[in-house]
């Protein structure tokens, strides 16, 4: 079929721009340890390798957190279709390398909305980023 090549294709040129690399973990508890009390998260490891980081408007709007204001800036997560398990609102994403911004290595994304799309060329993760 003619679509079935085109959306290959499409896969292929989407997964050449994905020169990032990304891990995803979902949480799982927390732990607290029994010296200190520090309460520390417990996560499920989840897909980990390329993926493209973009932001499709600079738009930002405020939450609040507790009694903290805090700033959410909306951006796309994309990772390659096939092979990938679908991460789930909530999980996290981690940038380990980034080929074009030094700046986005190590900034944790939370999946705001899955993606959900017939003969799509990456699923296109709505992730959101604390920046205050």
């Amino acid at each position: 079929m003619r679509i079935d090549r085109a959306v290959a294709r499409g896969r292929r040129v989407a997964e050449a721009r994905m020169r990032d690399t990304c891990a995803f973990r979902r949480k799982t508890g927390t732990v607290t340890n029994p010296t200190t009390g520090k309460i520390t998260p417990t996560y499920a490891a989840g897909y980990a390798g390329k993926c493209r980081v973009k932001q499709p408007s600079p738009t930002a709007a405020p939450a609040t957190a507790g009694e903290a204001v805090v700033v959410m800036v909306g951006v796309e997560v994309h990772i390659p279709m096939s092979g990938t398990p679908a991460p789930q609102p909530g999980d996290e994403c981690v940038i380990t390398a980034s080929a074009g911004d030094p700046d986005l290595v190590g900034r944790t994304f939370v999946v705001d909305a899955p993606h959900r799309h017939s003969d799509a060329t990456a699923r296109r993760l709505k992730v959101k980023e604390r920046t205050s």
